[in-house]
């Protein structure tokens, strides 16, 4: 059997994988390097759709589910959100296909965390600070 990365959604089960064929896809669509676009996906859901519907359509995946824009959608539904679940699904992805260790993505999923954490923390600071308070 193929490596793949297993999600489980709604009692279907989904192996998603990026094919060489597929990296090239997103790499000649979107005009870059196939890492900065798994990096990117998690803040834009253009190339998060993009990444899953070329993770869904590979041959032999046997995946119900077709359409990435379907796929996120259904995440969203599911209650994911936020760059930590999304960029953690690209990140396991990648993995799965060979474009990534898994200390790589345990290390780059550790760095988003602590980026959104610190991201946060410095709104708080800032509604802490204003001087004009709502009332």
């Amino acid at each position: 059997m193929k490596k793949a990365h297993i999600l489980r959604l709604d009692g279907v089960q989904l192996r998603l994988r990026l094919t060489v064929a597929g990296q090239r896809t997103l790499r000649e669509r979107f005009e870059q390097d196939i890492l900065q676009l798994i990096l990117e996906a998690a803040l834009d859901a253009e190339r998060m759709a993009a990444l899953l519907d070329a993770a869904l359509n590979w041959p032999g995946s046997g995946n119900e589910i077709r359409s990435g824009e379907e796929l996120f959608d259904r995440l969203v539904d599911e209650g994911w959100c936020g760059q930590e679940a999304f960029g953690g699904l690209a990140f396991d992805i990648a993995a799965a296909s060979g474009l990534l260790t898994e200390e790589q993505v345990r290390q780059l999923k550790e760095s988003m965390a602590q980026a959104v954490d610190h991201a946060f923390q410095g709104l708080e600071e800032e509604a802490d600070d204003d001087p004009f308070p709502a009332a």
